[in-house]
């Protein structure tokens, strides 16, 4: 989507979001992911330079993915059984119920954002609909940070890593969005 990926090369840029145009700069976009992820400016801006283009979708589609993840873990939680499996993630100090609940909770936030995202690319999309699909970001982000994510990706923290950054990145655009309509206002 080349709107999309002006926003990761462009100067002044323009995404349209519920039939309004917004207009921010990329210098917003780079300060709000660093200030969101802990990089500095120069890790932030290399970070957006480096996305390929294969991995910039509309709202729509990132939407879907989110929806199709939370519909999954929710069907998988439907289908744990802690009084007669063993799991993963359970410990002397974690327990089955305590996994279930977290993976629950993180397929309902993934679901709610991927719902979002899907408002956003609809002509009805507001401001409101763009600072709860900030929130929801931060939920799920939040998630990424439970026992149960971290006992199961203990393999490879990088995933969660590289998720919570992809998020990051979203959130720093809708921000920015949202920065430039404060400033017109």
């Amino acid at each position: 989507m080349d709107s999309i990926k002006n926003i990761a090369t462009g100067t002044i840029l323009t995404l349209i979001i519920g039939g309004t145009a917004y207009s921010f700069s990329q210098v917003d976009v780079v300060q709000n992911f660093a200030n969101d992820t802990g990089l500095t400016q120069e890790q932030a801006q290399q970070y957006i330079d480096e996305i390929p283009e294969e991995d910039l979708a509309s709202w729509e589609v990132i939407g879907s993915e989110f929806i199709t993840e939370g519909q999954d873990l929710i069907t998988f939680v439907d289908d744990i059984d802690c009084d007669t499996y063993d799991y993963p993630w359970e410990s002397a100090s974690f327990s089955c119920l305590e996994g279930k609940n977290q993976i629950e909770k993180i397929g309902r936030d993934s679901l709610s954002l991927g719902q979002a995202y899907t408002k956003l690319d609809s002509d009805s999309a507001s401001e409101d609909d763009i600072r709860e699909t900030i929130k929801r970001i931060d939920e799920l982000n939040a998630d990424y940070e439970l026992a149960v994510v971290k006992i199961l990706f203990i393999s490879d923290p990088s995933v969660i890593d590289e998720t919570k950054k992809t998020n990051s990145y979203n959130k720093a655009i809708l921000k920015a969005v949202l920065e430039s309509a404060e400033n017109t206002d």
